[in-house]
């Protein structure tokens, strides 16, 4: 039986939000900004006021 007992999801790991990936991101309000990485290859958008915004 103990093999069948399934181990409960830390408390971090059910909050963790990845990143929204969109083959063109945007800016959704007054709190997103373009990050540019690898040289201005690749193109991020972070938002200080709702994190749901992340993109890549």
């Amino acid at each position: 039986m103990a093999a069948l007992r399934i181990q409960p999801q830390t408390q971090m790991q059910m909050q963790t939000r990845g990143m929204k990936v969109r083959s063109s991101v945007k800016k959704m309000c007054d709190g997103c900004k373009s990050v540019r990485r690898k040289k201005g290859k690749y193109v991020y958008i972070i938002c200080s006021k709702n994190p749901k915004h992340k993109q890549r």
